[in-house]
């Protein structure tokens, strides 16, 4: 039967927190995942409700245990080195990677990861529409007898922008032209061409996806980030984290038991963590 704990005790945390030094700010909006570190400073998120606030604020904590161990984590990112003390760190980084998409709220990386799934379901649908009309048509390769036909048409901005608003002349009037009214705004444009730069307006959108995917991935793998879910789940959820990152537990487990960890062998941070007993799931 699975176990996890009840939640930690937001004023009582903070109170623990502020007896180390640490300034702590519990009423503002709070950057990042509804929470920050920069070392001497906590923040949490004011409109967190108690449970959400003592899971912020033992990731916090982690990260502040982490900067009494390596100083230069904010600019560095930190290292698997200095945390586990071991050279094996590629097995580590992938346990807590795996760990942390557990902890992490993954809705936004899940709901840009099936954008982009539909996206390139979009795209195959327009592929398959200019292939009717041009068998031999390759993505990967120049489509001339569109380029031919989009040198004299104002259509060729379509190919770079999904908007454009432009005025041929001094005194005219300006024009809007957008790739959502390709039909409208050049109704004798051929279906195949219509399909082509509906095609590199999807390409744009899947590759500012990737950009997205890749920006939270780097996030999620920074070592310091990895530890501070670890840390996370741990005190949490133990029964998973074990499950899903043994090697980093046992790790883990042994410099703790040198106090190589500040505070984690803390009597009153051990109280913190006695106020919310596991339950089972």
């Amino acid at each position: 039967m699975a176990q996890t704990r009840n939640c930690i005790n937001k004023k009582k945390f903070i109170k623990y927190l502020k007896s180390l030094g640490i300034d702590v700010h519990s009423n503002t909006k709070a950057r990042g995942h509804h929470g920050f570190c920069t070392g001497r400073r906590i923040d949490v998120a004011k409109n967190l409700d108690n449970a959400a606030a003592g899971s912020v604020l033992l990731h916090e904590f982690a990260h502040y245990i982490h900067f009494k161990l390596e100083p230069s984590l904010f600019r560095s990112g930190g290292s698997l080195n200095v945390l586990f003390k071991t050279e094996d760190t590629e097995k580590i980084e992938n346990e807590l990677f795996k760990l942390s998409l557990k902890v992490f709220d993954s809705r936004l990386l899940n709901k840009i990861e099936e954008m982009k799934k539909s996206v390139n379901e979009k795209i195959k649908e327009q592929k398959n529409i200019i292939k009717k009309s041009y068998p031999d048509f390759k993505i990967s390769e120049k489509f001339r007898e569109f380029n031919r036909y989009i040198k004299h048409s104002e259509a060729k901005y379509l190919l770079k922008y999904d908007r454009v608003l432009f005025k041929k002349h001094w005194f005219s009037k300006k024009k809007l032209i957008c790739v959502d009214s390709l039909d409208k705004d050049f109704p004798d444009m051929p279906e195949a061409f219509s399909a082509y730069i509906v095609l590199k307006s999807l390409e744009r959108k899947r590759n500012r996806l990737n950009s997205r995917i890749y920006k939270i991935k780097k996030y999620l793998r920074k070592p310091t980030e990895l530890f501070a879910r670890f840390v996370q789940s741990y005190y949490l959820n133990y029964q998973e984290t074990q499950a899903i990152a043994p090697c980093s537990t046992a790790y883990f487990e042994d410099l703790k038991s040198q106090n190589y960890y500040n505070y984690l062998n803390d009597r009153e941070f051990i109280s913190l963590l006695d106020d919310c007993e596991p339950i089972s799931l």
